[in-house]
C-alpha cells in the first residue's frame, strides 16, 4: 500500500512538473511598453544676446523628481520644434548620462536670469559611462535633438524666454 501511495505521489509530481515547464504560447501575456506621446505643456523662446528671436518651440515641462527620471525614455526622437525644459528650485553644476535614451541630445544650461551658459551637444545615445556636466550652475536644462543648437547658431550669451500654456 505504501508503495502504491509512492508511486501515485512520484506520477502527480512528474505531471505537476511537466505542466508548469510549458511553453507559454499565450501573446495576450506579452508586455508592451507604450512610446509616450509629446505633451505640449508651453513654449519656449530663443533669443540671441542681441535680441533677435532665433526659434521658438513646443516645450514639455520636467518639474518634479519622477518627470526627470523618466525623462526622454521610450522615445525614438522628439520633432525639430519640441524640446523639455526641466526646472530646478536653484542654481546648481548639473550633470547627466544618456542611459535610456536612444537618440542624441543637445543639453543647454540656462541660469536663474534664463541666459544659455553652457552647452553638451550631441551627446551619445544610450552611453552610461560619460558624465555630461554643466560647465557652471544652471536652473534650467533644454534638452532638443542633438544638432540643432549648432543649426540654429545658438550661443553661450543667448537668452530664452518661456511660458506655461
Amino acid at each position: 500500500m505504501k508503495l502504491r501511495n509512492a508511486a501515485y505521489i512520484s506520477l502527480f509530481s512528474l505531471l505537476i512538473a511537466g505542466v508548469s515547464c510549458k511553453e507559454n504560447t499565450n501573446t495576450d501575456s506579452i508586455i508592451s511598453i507604450e512610446k509616450p506621446a509629446f505633451n505640449k505643456e508651453g513654449e519656449l523662446t530663443l533669443i540671441k544676446a542681441s535680441g533677435q528671436v532665433i526659434r521658438t518651440i513646443d516645450i514639455e515641462v520636467a518639474d518634479t523628481a519622477y518627470e526627470q527620471e523618466v525623462d526622454l525614455k521610450n522615445r525614438d526622437r522628439l520633432k525639430s520644434h519640441q524640446g523639455v525644459l526641466f526646472l530646478y528650485p536653484q542654481e546648481e553644476l548639473r550633470g547627466y548620462y544618456m542611459t535610456d535614451i536612444r537618440f542624441p541630445l543637445d543639453l543647454i544650461h540656462i541660469n536663474a536670469e534664463n541666459v544659455i551658459v553652457s552647452f553638451s551637444e550631441n551627446t551619445m545615445p544610450l552611453d552610461d559611462k560619460t558624465f555630461l556636466p554643466s560647465q557652471v550652475p544652471s536652473q534650467l536644462v533644454l534638452k532638443i535633438n542633438g544638432g540643432l543648437s549648432e543649426e540654429w547658431v545658438i550661443e553661450v550669451g543667448d537668452r530664452v524666454e518661456w511660458k506655461f500654456l
